[in-house]
């Protein structure tokens, strides 16, 4: 049986900044804005927080400073969404974001005190953020939120954007809508031909197939492994081929790797007729 480990805790390196006082107008709102901005472990009674790497308290006997003194820059994983939230809690973006020598984004913005705080983003890879023209951008996107528990990001009847986890993964849009860019798609032509839509790492892809089930989904290749039993080695994962309200064609797979260990889902074509597509 191992002693318990007695010793006092080691004491912050030489240089570090071990605490952080922040001035507030109103402790229980700065509490809630840098909790869901920043994802900060908050007391709005006493006003302490814990950051990583840090911990503070926030408090009323210093006024906020907009300009002048020194500057918090705080680190965040994604830009916009985090901007966002900025201004849902309370909080102003100052200007547009820029970009610092090619390897991070920064903004300032103002905490609902009025303190001037900095946010520093990493610059990332190009992510697919594909966008459909759909005839019911509202009924898409209910669509897809209720096969894949996506969350809307923006909503209303001719532009959507739906997050899995926090992370754009799909927009919607109106095709017979114009805006900026002109109609997106031709309505005369079938929709996506040779693309398929493909959401991977579902976790719950027994209760997708349910969910599919349930909306009606035409089945274009029932749940089937990739690749089948004994035949080379691909990713080993379950997948469901079904198409969307408009005819665009959606794979669901599970992730990679996953056992099979039971018979496949018997599903079957609920509206149209099943389209043979390839194996995978």
């Amino acid at each position: 049986m191992s002693q318990r480990d007695t010793r006092p805790p080691r004491h912050p390196p030489h240089g570090q900044i071990g605490y952080l006082q922040l001035p507030a107008v109103d402790i229980a709102r700065s509490a809630a804005f840098y909790g869901s901005v920043f994802g900060w472990s908050t007391d709005g009674t006493s006003g302490s927080f814990e950051a990583p790497g840090m911990i503070g308290q926030w408090t009323t006997d210093r006024p906020p400073a907009a300009t002048g003194g020194p500057v918090v820059w705080i680190c965040a994983d994604d830009l916009h969404p985090t901007l966002g939230r900025v201004v849902a809690g309370g909080g102003v973006v100052q200007g547009r974001p820029w970009l610092d020598d090619g390897e991070r984004w920064l903004a300032e913005v103002d905490d609902p005190a009025g303190n001037r705080i900095g946010v520093v983003v990493p610059v990332r890879a190009a992510q697919p953020q594909p966008m459909l023209a759909v005839r019911d951008v509202e009924a898409s996107s209910r669509w897809y939120q209720q096969l894949l528990g996506l969350q809307s990001d923006h909503g209303g009847p001719e532009y959507e954007r739906l997050l899995a986890d926090g992370v754009l993964v799909l927009q919607l849009h109106h095709r017979e809508v114009e805006h900026h860019h002109g109609r997106i798609g031709d309505p005369d032509r079938e929709v996506g031909n040779g693309v398929l839509l493909w959401f991977g790492d579902v976790a719950d892809f027994d209760a997708a197939v349910e969910r599919a089930q349930r909306l009606a989904a035409p089945v274009v290749r029932p749940p089937h492994r990739n690749p089948p039993e004994g035949q080379g080695n691909g990713p080993g994962h379950r997948e469901l081929w079904i198409t969307d309200p408009d005819g665009y064609t959606v794979v669901v797979a599970s992730p990679d790797g996953e056992a099979y260990e039971h018979e496949e889902t018997n599903v079957t074509a609920s509206r149209g007729s099943s389209r043979p597509g390839p194996s995978g």
